[in-house]
């Protein structure tokens, strides 16, 4: 049988500890599960590495399973970047999986694991294709970047629930450290849901518990602008749910953009932390919108129920994002931090992606097979799970007793600690109990993909919501193409729009200088190098096809009193 290369890279540092029986000597657990990060570092001061170690008891049986890092984030095989594990305490020995090691002992004994963690290749500029985040070990020469999921191999016999300490060592001087993990209290599923960065960054005290690690510089944000920002979304997301975030970092990390006009945002909730990745031309609204969104996750799903571990994690999404959506723009409208032009304009775009989707119909359990593989299906979680925000929280206020999808999230947020149950679970209940309608509407429009038809008096406070054909959205070129072929532009159609513009096949796409991804109605701009001079040719990405498509009109929001109006009925 021939072996993944990854797969005999993990059997042989394990076969290399078979013969090392366990010193007598291995050093007790400080709790249930003790984790030591330290950094590798060469003679010039350069990061090479990372060393982890971890301390417990192992099961009673005297076989413990060690479940090493493998499926996260839209990346697998993460074991690939552990190696030279070592054990004290135990005998190391191979697995028909590589995603698992066996450790054999003497019952319960005190048992000590170490594993060095070597970082992904990734470069600090992106390149056509890539996606900014990413949560593979991030080891670069300055600075290091880890996400729990990906370097934390976990005892299988440990709980979640396990209590478990953290510390760091050998950081070189000058450098900085920063990580989720420094507070009492911890438990297994607290490392494992972690963020830990080290090297040159910036702690930034943004108050009340929470930091900034900052490194590198952005063009449109320095540190003051990102501490106010996080002040503002800290004060609105606290308003909102009635209590404060606590403890808080968000890691923020730069990459330079592929080329001019090329934006990207990304980054994951970890709970107690954002670790939070953008292109250093990223625009203030949208890195205040995905900080809000990933700060919106202390609650969603962490304190309103939690995933439930019977389920596929993708299949839960609809909530976990689509509520974290919602909240966030609710919260941050209900703060004054946006206006009701800037809730509408975020909630038209999105309903218009959501219009078009080739995947709208596709029930919950088909689009989050694909989540991690395609794109499509994993916007549609969000978009799927926002809509529905607003269609139940619709009924609500129409409901007996007129209350509010904040009102319900409340009521969650009270319940959750005794109840002991997944928030699907316990919404579908409280929204159950509220209006039955919304427990078969989880049915149709979630489970099995119906089209979310929200109501045209929806809000009516702020305007209302009309319907009416356009154009399909139309490039009338292949940007897949042209960015494989090294941005040479490929496949302009003859006679179509572009081609009317004066594009042509074989020009340089230098980047889009303007216009709306999907939005046939507003004008596209490309700037393109035509045989040594730089054009910007400009027009309206319209195909023949039409389409049916959504969209929230506001009102006449001129008098203050309509507008009061708006903004209390968006802040209920």
């Amino acid at each position: 049988m021939r072996l993944s290369l990854a797969r005999r890279l993990i059997i042989a540092a394990i076969s290399a500890s078979l013969a090392a029986a366990a010193p007598s000597g291995a050093a007790e657990p400080d709790a249930g599960l003790a984790l030591t990060y330290q950094p590798v570092v060469a003679a010039d001061g350069r990061f090479r590495a990372i060393d982890v170690t971890l301390r417990f008891r192992g099961a009673a049986s005297g076989v413990t399973i060690i479940d090493l890092p493998n499926e996260w984030g839209g990346f697998d095989k993460l074991y690939a970047y552990l190696g030279d594990m070592r054990a004290e305490g135990a005998m190391l020995t191979a697995s028909p999986d590589p995603a698992k090691i066996v450790l054999r002992h003497a019952p319960g004994a005190a048992i000590v694991l170490r594993y060095r963690v070597r970082g992904a290749d990734r470069a600090e500029q992106l390149q056509d294709g890539e996606v900014v985040n990413d949560y593979r070990p991030l080891i670069q020469p300055t600075w290091f970047h880890l996400i729990g999921d990906a370097v934390v191999a976990r005892p299988e016999h440990l709980d979640g629930d396990t209590p478990a300490s953290f510390s760091v060592r050998g950081m070189p001087a000058g450098t900085r450290f920063a990580s989720d993990l420094e507070h009492p209290g911890l438990t297994v599923d607290g490392l494992i849901e972690s963020v830990a960065v080290g090297g040159d960054f910036r702690l930034i005290d943004a108050g009340h518990g929470a930091r900034l690690a900052v490194r590198g510089s952005f063009a449109t944000r320095d540190d003051a602008g990102w501490t106010r920002s996080f002040r503002r979304v800290a004060a609105a997301m606290s308003d909102y749910w009635g209590n404060d975030a606590g403890r808080y970092l968000v890691t923020i990390i730069p990459f330079a953009p592929p080329g001019p006009g090329a934006t990207s945002i990304g980054g994951t909730g970890r709970g107690d932390a954002f670790a939070f990745f953008a292109t250093t031309n990223a625009l203030p609204e949208m890195l205040d919108r995905l900080m809000a969104h990933e700060m919106a996750h202390s609650w969603v799903n962490v304190r309103i129920g939690g995933f439930s571990e019977k389920v596929p994690e993708a299949e839960q999404f609809w909530l976990s994002e689509g509520f974290t959506d919602f909240t966030s723009w609710r919260a941050l409208v209900r703060a004054g931090v946006w206006t009701p032009e800037q809730y509408f304009a975020q909630f038209n775009d999105a309903l218009r992606e959501y219009d078009t989707s080739p995947l709208r119909a596709a029930p919950n359990k088909e689009a989050a097979g694909l989540f991690w593989t395609d794109e499509k299906a994993q916007r549609l979680a969000y978009l799927r799970g926002m809509l529905f925000a607003h269609w139940a929280d619709d009924r609500l206020r129409r409901a007996p007793g007129g209350s509010s999808m904040r009102d319900l999230l409340l009521t969650m947020q009270a319940a959750a600690p005794a109840a002991r149950s997944d928030a699907v679970t316990l919404f579908g209940a409280e929204a159950q109990r509220r209006d039955a309608a919304i427990g078969e509407g989880i049915a149709r429009f979630i489970d099995r993909g119906e089209p979310i038809a929200l109501p045209a008096d929806m809000l009516a406070a702020c305007g209302a919501l009309r319907q009416f054909e356009r154009p399909v959205f139309d490039r009338s070129f292949d940007v897949d193409a042209t960015l494989a072929n090294g941005r040479i532009i490929a496949g302009v159609a003859r006679g179509g729009p572009a081609w009317r513009a004066g594009m042509r096949d074989g020009m340089t796409l230098i980047g889009r200088s303007g216009g709306e991804i999907g939005n046939s109605q507003s004008e596209i701009a490309y700037d393109v190098d035509d045989g040594g001079t730089k054009r910007t040719l400009r027009y309206m990405p319209q195909g023949r096809a039409r389409e049916t498509v959504r969209e929230f009109a506001l009102g006449d929001l001129s008098p203050p009193a309509a507008r009061q109006a708006c903004i209390a009925a968006l802040s209920r």
